[in-house]
This record gives structure tokens, sequence and C-alpha cells, in this order.
């Protein structure tokens, strides 16, 4: 047939059993033949004059029948999931450092108050690794999911370490500069693995 085009035969199939008609009674209602209705619904192609009459039938615009054009994937998801997996990383080291770190001569209060602030940063880092490492892993970042759980420990214990350094106006150690650097090289090849991978 001339003019054929694409229309989304799910979208017939759908509209036609929400009104709880049969393929023979959409041929009947839109004056199109039993042949053309199994037809659109098998290979999602119709004429104008088709599309008109279901349009017509249906009770909606004539553009919705059309097939919707597949967006192009872009890498900003991936991007997104991967900020959030890094910070959930770093909250939840900070949170098992800070709990190895608790000391036992503190007063029962205040260790119990720690205690609770410790598991609250660790549910919250949980709460943002869990969701973030799936949809990276489904979309098969294996290398990066794996990268990115053994350096930001490593970045974020450099941080932490410098952050007490400068409490303290004590340098880190270089092992732990050591220790960050390869933490932070590690994040770095996992970003580039999600940034290569989301081109591909």
């Amino acid at each position: 047939m001339e003019n054929e085009m694409k229309i989304s035969a799910a979208l017939v199939r759908r509209l036609r059993t929400e009104r709880g008609w049969s393929q023979d009674q959409l041929a009947i209602a839109s004056g199109l033949s039993l042949r053309t209705i199994q037809r659109i619904e098998a290979e999602g192609v119709a004429s104008m004059a088709t599309r008109v009459s279901l349009a017509a039938t249906f009770g909606i615009a004539l553009a919705q029948l059309s097939e919707p054009t597949p967006a192009a994937p872009t890498a900003a998801p991936r991007a997104a999931h991967f900020s959030r997996l890094l910070l959930g990383l770093a909250v939840l080291f900070c949170a098992l450092l800070a709990e190895a770190l608790r000391w036992p001569w503190l007063p029962a209060p205040v260790s119990q108050g720690m205690l609770a602030i410790n598991l609250l940063l660790a549910a919250a880092g949980a709460w943002l690794v869990a969701p973030a490492a799936y949809a990276l892993l489904r979309r098969r970042q294996f290398a990066s999911v794996a990268l990115a759980s053994l350096g930001m420990p490593l970045a974020t214990l450099l941080v932490c370490g410098v952050l007490v350094g400068v409490l303290r106006a004590h340098a880190p150690d270089w092992p732990l500069f050591a220790l960050g650097a390869g933490g932070i090289a590690l994040v770095a090849m996992a970003g580039r693995d999600v940034a290569r991978t989301a081109r591909d």
C-alpha cells in the first residue's frame, strides 16, 4: 500500500482491549477489514486513511497513533548513578571508620549517641549505594562498580586523614597519601570506564 507508515501496534492493541473489543469488533467499528486490523497489530503499519479511521474510532489525535521514536541513550543517567555510588560509598566508609574509632572509655550516653549517628550514616550510605550499584550493574558496568568500591574508601581515608591532620596541626604520613592517591586513581579509572561505555 502507498503512504504506509509505522504506527504503534501496542497502542492499538491496548486501546482495543481497554474497550473490551475483539479484532473483529474493532474492524466493524472502524469500517476496516479484519485482515487490516490483524496486520496493524502484527506489523504496526497502516495507510493514512486507516490511521484516520482508527484515530476517529478511538477518539484520539492522529499523532498519538504514530510509533514513538526511541530516545537516543545519553550518558547522563549513568553519570548520575555513578555520582550517587561514589557519594554513598564515601558516607558508608565514614560511618564504618567513625564506628571503628569510637573510644570504649566514652560515657555510655555519648557512646550510644555516636553509635546511633554511625548507624544512620551507614543506612544513608547503603540507601545511596544499593540502587546506584544495581543500575550500573544492569548496564554491565561491572568494572566501574568494582573499581569505585575499591578506590572510594581509600580516597575517603585520605580526605579524613588530611582533615584530622589539619585539626591536630600535624601532616599526615606518606603511606596515607600513597593509599589515597591509589584510591583516587581507581575512582578516575572507574569514571573513565563509565564515560567510555556511555558513548559506545
